[in-house]
């Protein structure tokens, strides 16, 4: 089908009738009638049927008039962009993020960048690593944002952000140490029920990584793939894990005690853009806005740090 023959099929389909449809988009009946012919001629099937003076979708229109409407959402949205650039010189920007990072720092990111260029239309989106790196390679998305990716050679990526795990532990289970300043053995944790994660992400490879080297094995009953679903399951005092900290500084204080990891289990956030095409000075500032979100919730870390530290240093040979 034509988009003129998708279009008068949706206008029939809203309206009922030809005249109506012919009014909605301002031509007479006989263009109206003629497109209808001509759209059943090309697929070889009828549209409609008179009934009592109405035009009533066949189960082949039916079922054709979800994917016109999904189409016309689309067309709707390029309008609404051209419009912007027309009178406005604004643009569009899609972006997306983890789950992880979506509402820590995506959030307070487009809340700002919207400020600055209020006539921007903003796609945000929330993907996994595997399907930001999917969507910017067929141009869906402008710039995504995620814990170390892994390699890709048609996408690039740039250091926007830094972070560490921490221990997140239920208020009713608190740890404790044999002196004042003393860190807490991780191995003496191992006994208590633990949140795994199930999924290939490079937090998740870095905790049984880490875990692994320790000869650590932790008695864990969940697995989960979201970091803020181990949290919750923390919050809900059904075991202790190790979070990154923007999702962990999330966390209930009153239900959640957060706790340094040592030594130091590191990792970056990356802005990832797909290499064949050049950046543009919305994406610029939407980093921008997002490495000052990232910098203002590391600043309330050092607050929300609870003695003792959790060490990885002591594990029994």
């Amino acid at each position: 089908m034509r988009l003129r023959q998708i279009e008068v099929f949706r206008a029939v389909m809203l309206t009922g009738t030809v005249s109506e449809a012919a009014r909605l988009l301002h031509v007479s009946q006989p263009v109206v009638t003629r497109v209808l012919q001509h759209a059943e001629a090309t697929l070889g099937f009828r549209l409609f049927d008179r009934v009592k003076g109405r035009l009533q979708a066949t189960p082949e229109a039916s079922a054709l008039y979800g994917d016109v409407e999904r189409l016309y959402g689309e067309i709707e949205r390029v309008r609404r962009v051209s419009e912007s650039l027309r009178h406005k010189g604004a643009g569009r920007l899609r972006v997306a993020a983890t789950p992880s990072l979506a509402s820590p720092l995506l959030v307070p990111a487009v809340r700002a960048f919207c400020a600055r260029h209020p006539e921007t239309q903003v796609q945000v989106l929330t993907h996994h690593t595997d399907e930001i790196v999917q969507g910017l390679l067929a141009n869906q998305i402008d710039l995504g944002f995620a814990f170390s990716p892994p390699r890709h050679e048609a996408i690039s990526s740039e250091p926007v952000a830094g972070g560490q795990m921490l221990l997140a532990v239920p208020r009713g289970e608190p740890l404790s140490s044999r002196g004042r300043r003393a860190d807490v053995p991780m191995h003496r944790l191992v006994e208590r029920p633990f949140i795994a994660y199930d999924d290939n992400s490079s937090l998740g490879l870095l905790v049984r990584q880490t875990l692994a080297r320790n000869a650590l094995e932790p008695r864990s009953t969940l697995e989960v793939q979201t970091y803020s679903l181990a949290l919750a399951l923390v919050d809900a005092g059904l075991g202790l894990t190790l979070l990154d900290q923007y999702t962990a500084l999330g966390a209930n204080p009153e239900r959640v005690s957060l706790h340094e990891v040592k030594p130091a289990l590191s990792f970056e956030i990356q802005l990832l853009r797909a290499s064949h095409r050049g950046s543009s000075s919305l994406a610029d500032d939407m980093r921008e806005q997002f490495a000052a979100a990232a910098r203002e919730v590391a600043a309330a870390l050092p607050q929300r740090l609870e003695a003792p530290a959790v060490s990885f240093e002591h594990a029994p040979k």
